[in-house]
């Protein structure tokens, strides 16, 4: 993969992302409600995005592709850990939510608002830092052509 498809590639893959964690939202703020009907519609909402966070899950767990190969090579320990520690985050959230969202009910499921808001706030920081080191790694790896 050339070096600008591999950022071409990361930056859709976080749109993606972000949509998705867009929809999560919307759905938290349904949940959230008193009305028992906008409960049960952002329970819907949320398990429509099942795809989507197994998608994130495949994010997260990407190690081997080549463009978290190329964060591996070009980015210094700390800068390469803090990425598999959000991923690590990430993924035990997203696990956690998959796990719940056949069992909850419209009556239980502002139970899992709190891991969702998490996941949220987990999304966002790590989309920006991600974005960050790919912009490193991009610079370094000119530097070495």
């Amino acid at each position: 993969m050339e070096s600008r498809d591999s950022v071409e590639y990361i930056q859709k893959e976080h749109l993606e992302i972000v949509r998705l964690a867009e929809k999560i939202a919307d759905a938290l703020a349904l949940v959230s409600k008193d009305d028992f009907a906008a409960r049960r519609t952002g329970l819907v909402a949320l398990r429509s995005t099942r795809d989507g966070l197994l998608g994130i899950l495949q994010h997260c767990h990407a190690d081997d592709s080549i463009v978290e190969t190329d964060f591996h090579r070009y980015l210094d320990a700390n800068q390469y850990g803090q990425l598999r520690a959000q991923h690590a985050a990430i993924s035990r959230l997203v696990a956690g939510l998959l796990r719940e969202l056949p069992y909850v009910t419209a009556d239980t499921v502002v139970d899992l608002r709190t891991t969702g808001e998490e996941l949220l706030e987990q999304i966002r920081q790590h989309i920006a830092y991600e974005a960050d080191m790919l912009w490193r790694v991009e610079d370094r790896r000119l530097q070495y052509q």
